[in-house]
């Protein structure tokens, strides 16, 4: 056993509040008393749905486990409770808990840790802010983190990370081709270079694995084949997330279903400044943390990489949902939140370095990859300039390139005003990238001049595309109708529908948010008319469940 170098400390009253005998008492009479002898294990590292527990007296460590060795990472002693936030949402834990002298605790399961939290909400908030809080500490220690180890340009290892972060699974990328760390690491697992990219997961070590693989290996789909739900949510971005949770707290057994991973492309935006509520803005991934566990609290079941291939009509007027893993739910009504997705650069070259050099987003660890070298954004929205403001934080510079004349136009002023100040941010209007450059990496670009049509190649290293999306209605193609450019029609539009796909009642006209079929609503950038911003998502997702409730009530 291992002890890390660094350690937190039991006098620390965030990390570890202690509980008045009121309290105790009060938890005692809910919870299932139970007592480990020194070894026992509370909880295995990597498990899903591990209990949470209440120490009344007794030690216990926290170990994260790796292969071939154990370190020793925090303890615990009486009068507080124990674990972080993967004890609410079901997660895998990023560490496992024994006893280290004679410990007795109260026991709550997640069910009963929910209920606990919706009884007494001033201390359910003080619990989440615990355990949210020791989260933050042990990722930033390097605690119970995955460990990505990759070339650069894997596109397969980009795929991954990508897929953990935006599930909000702490991950750490070692580049093989630079971090002298990664070499180590290989040795010490007795893995050749040309195996990689290998993520590790407490004692799991997966060589090149899909990322199908890793969401198998981390149990993201829910289980629900067959299922029957009050409203199935389909898309888990601001829209979807707003609806789970409006529907489970309105008492609707909800289920949303998301293709990737919760947050849509506002979960991917460093700084959302705009939303209200949040006047020194907040990041996409706090939003999106902060709406799951909302969901979660009020029972809401959220599945990951599970996507929608097929709406149809099921029994006794409900509608079934086929996923992509071959299981399906009934639903009494749906929601469609499903989204846009970005636009793919049409440019000499790009095939090659899509999800290697080119990429569709800006995640929080791509500004340190980034530092000191030369990147290229390209699009003129607000993603775009979000984007752009923070990779300039680590990197030498940031090229966006617009089509338009300014960025003015298509952005927030707010943004406009942080890019005119960075020093690092220089901005090409009226400009197209036609080529990417490389060998193993992306090299560089050229860059069209509208105007002239004169090319210049710029040095970079990575590209971040952002151009406009399209809407992904691929479930629904022929059930429900869409605009001229796929977008789904609802509320007056739906009722002005003339063809095969049509209003089917006389004896009401659609909701305002409501499709062609009865029941089925639309919500966010995936219907026509949506605003493209947060705030309007979340408008739709809220509003959708008052419709559903009305729907469902007859």
């Amino acid at each position: 056993m291992i002890r890390s170098e660094r350690f937190p400390d039991l006098g620390d009253e965030v990390l570890f509040p202690r509980i008045t005998d009121g309290k105790l008492a009060w938890l005692a009479k809910r919870g299932e008393r139970r007592t480990f002898q020194p070894g026992e294990v509370l909880y295995e590292h990597a498990v899903r749905d591990a209990p949470f527990y209440v120490i009344d007296s007794g030690r216990v460590e926290f170990i994260d486990r790796k292969p071939g060795k154990d370190v020793h990472i925090a303890e615990a002693d009486s009068r507080t409770f124990i674990g972080d936030i993967a004890m609410f949402t079901g997660e895998p834990t990023i560490s496992a808990c024994v006893a280290v002298e004679p410990t007795e605790v109260i026991v709550f399961d997640r069910y009963g840790l929910r209920e606990m939290v919706a009884r007494w909400p001033e201390f359910g908030e003080h619990v989440f802010a615990t355990l949210l809080a020791r989260r933050r500490w042990h990722e930033a220690a390097g605690n119970g983190v995955m460990r990505l180890i990759a070339a650069r340009g894997s596109r397969r290892a980009f795929e991954v990370r990508d897929l953990l972060q935006r599930n909000l699974l702490p991950v750490r990328w070692y580049d093989v081709d630079t971090d002298a760390e990664s070499a180590a690491l290989l040795d010490w697992l007795d893995i050749p270079r040309s195996e990689t990219p290998v993520l590790v997961h407490a004692t799991e070590v997966l060589r090149n694995p899909s990322p199908a693989q890793v969401a198998r290996s981390l149990g993201l789909r829910a289980d629900v084949d067959g299922e029957r739900f009050d409203l199935v949510v389909l898309g888990a971005g601001p829209a979807g997330l707003a609806a789970a949770v409006y529907g489970g707290s309105e008492g609707l057994r909800t289920l949303a279903a998301e293709a990737w991973a919760p947050g849509g492309q506002a979960g991917t935006s460093m700084r959302i400044e705009n939303y209200l509520g949040f006047p020194s803005g907040i990041s996409g991934t706090e939003l999106t943390r902060n709406a799951t566990l909302q969901a979660r609290r009020f029972d809401a079941v959220l599945s990951s990489f599970h996507r929608a291939v097929e709406l149809a009509d099921g029994p006794e007027g409900l509608v079934r949902v086929d996923l992509d893993d071959g299981q399906y739910v009934l639903g009494r009504s749906v929601v469609m939140a499903t989204g846009a997705r970005w636009r793919e650069l049409q440019a000499e070259g790009v095939d090659r370095f899509r999800g290697a050099g080119v990429y569709h987003a800006a995640m929080a660890s791509d500004a340190e990859r980034c530092r000191d070298e030369d990147v290229i954004v390209v699009g003129g929205g607000n993603s775009a300039g979000q984007a752009a403001v923070h990779l300039a934080k680590r990197a030498r510079c940031v090229r966006m390139v617009v089509r338009g004349k300014a960025l003015k136009s298509t952005m927030s002023q707010y943004l406009v005003d942080r890019i005119e100040r960075s020093g690092n941010i220089e901005v090409r209007t009226e400009t197209e990238v036609s080529a990417v450059h490389g060998s193993a990496t992306v090299e560089s670009v050229s860059l069209v001049d509208r105007r002239d049509g004169s090319v210049d190649q710029v040095a970079t290293t990575a590209v971040f595309v952002m151009i406009g999306a399209d809407p992904c209605t691929e479930a629904a193609t022929g059930m429900l109708a869409v605009d001229a450019a796929g977008y789904l029609l609802c509320g007056p539009g739906a009722a002005s529908c003339d063809d095969h796909l049509c209003w089917p009642l006389a004896d009401r006209e659609p909701h305002l948010l409501e499709t062609i079929r009865p029941g089925v609503f639309a919500a966010g950038d995936v219907r026509a008319g949506a605003s493209k911003r947060v705030a309007g998502a979340v408008g739709d997702g809220s509003m959708v469940v008052r419709f559903a409730h009305e729907v469902l009530g007859g």
